[in-house]
């Protein structure tokens, strides 16, 4: 290995130079702003430019005007009236005994939801029942042996929404549930 030297280099700029310089960075910024920033930003095209390059379609809804959303995908929009809540519930099923785990909802309001057991399987019937009828229930999912479960819920009517856990073994089941949503409340019930 040989001797390193380095080499310093000294640059000398003049005012003039700077000048120039700062007058050239100005001028770009000022043509951007107004072919490019302006267009996009706030819909204002003077030149055409913004048009040309499709940039006055990227702000094309004005503050406060309703957004209408079309599309052929396969989903269906949740409504959020009220509060956004989350909570998780651990409750524990007695041997050979059943357990409600039910979220008050408004209609078409809209929460996700994943649940498991210790691992031991258990039966479940995700349902609601209306309020002005609380008797009549609708079911939704029902499984004779199953340890965990989870995804998007649209409540269909104003009721309570959620499982009825069987426990059908010689020990008791403990079951976690975490939903998070727009409900109003969420209760336990033997």
């Amino acid at each position: 290995m040989g001797n390193s030297m380095t080499a310093q280099q000294h640059v000398e700029v003049s005012n003039q130079q700077i000048i120039k310089g700062l007058g050239i960075a100005v001028a770009v910024a000022v043509v951007l702003s107004v072919t490019v920033v302006l267009p996009a930003e706030y819909n204002k095209d003077i030149t055409g430019i913004g048009k040309i390059l499709g940039l006055t379609s990227i702000n094309n809804a004005a503050v406060g005007e309703d957004m209408e959303i079309t599309s052929d995908a396969d989903f269906i929009l949740a409504g959020s009236q009220g509060e956004f809540a989350t909570k998780t519930l651990v409750v524990e099923i007695p041997e050979y005994e059943g357990i409600e785990v039910k979220a008050l909802m408004q209609a078409n309001n809209g929460m996700s939801f994943s649940w498991r057991t210790d691992g031991t399987p258990l039966y479940m019937d995700m349902h609601g029942e209306k309020l002005e009828n609380p008797n009549e229930f609708e079911s939704y999912k029902k499984a004779k042996s199953i340890a965990a479960d989870n995804g998007i819920f649209k409540a269909p009517f104003e009721g309570t929404h959620g499982w009825y856990w069987q426990n059908m073994s010689d020990d008791p089941i403990t079951v976690t549930v975490t939903v998070a949503g727009f409900y109003q409340s969420i209760k336990t019930k033997n």
